[in-house]
């Protein structure tokens, strides 16, 4: 299987770090083809710009995000992993959403009925939240995966979208991230078919 893995935190030693090694861990001895896309160290620009030239309709056609596109264009997975920060995405993966899932690429529309194109392709979303879980979903009613899972990752067409949420990281265990990142192994070494 061909993956592309979609990494958005800024700091190498983070508990994000940590799920992104042990993924690339399991892709590996999963004897995968994968593609590591660190948007940070790419310094992606998330800033959408609009002008005479580049306008929402033709924004599938962007040069500066084109490798972007390929790069999923190839993938038969995507894997996602990221903070929740604000009950949403971090903004530089926000703006990848933004600039490069476009119009014509990742969905289109039939009349008013949204079509996804990227159909036969699937995605997993490894997140962290410093949240308890119970919060999240009952206070927060789950906002930060209706708005990545549902309406950006299905609505591009990506079947099935599976999420695996590490929440309450800030005053976790050592036990119980070392946990985590087992699970986080075993899922990529032994989970993908």
């Amino acid at each position: 299987m061909n993956v592309l893995v979609i990494y958005a935190h800024p700091n190498p030693n983070s508990f994000n770090a940590a799920i992104r090694e042990q993924i690339e861990r399991g892709l590996r001895e999963g004897g995968h083809s994968f593609t590591v896309v660190d948007l940070y160290k790419d310094n992606f620009n998330p800033v959408l710009v609009i002008h005479d030239q580049m306008r929402r309709s033709n924004m599938k056609d962007d040069p500066e995000t084109a490798h972007y596109r390929e790069l999923i264009r190839q993938a038969d997975h995507l894997i996602f992993i990221y903070p929740v920060w604000w009950y949403g995405t971090p903004a530089i993966l926000k703006g990848f959403f933004d600039r490069v899932l476009a119009s014509g690429f990742a969905f289109t529309y039939d009349g008013l009925v949204p079509k996804g194109l990227l159909r036969g392709k699937s995605a997993w979303v490894f997140y962290t939240i410093d949240s308890p879980r119970w919060y999240a979903r009952l206070v927060r009613r789950n906002a930060e995966w209706v708005a990545v899972g549902e309406a950006t990752l299905r609505f591009c067409g990506l079947r099935p979208v599976k999420r695996f949420v590490f929440s309450g990281v800030k005053r976790s265990t050592e036990r119980r991230r070392h946990k985590w990142l087992d699970r986080v192994y075993r899922q990529v070494r032994y989970g993908l078919t």
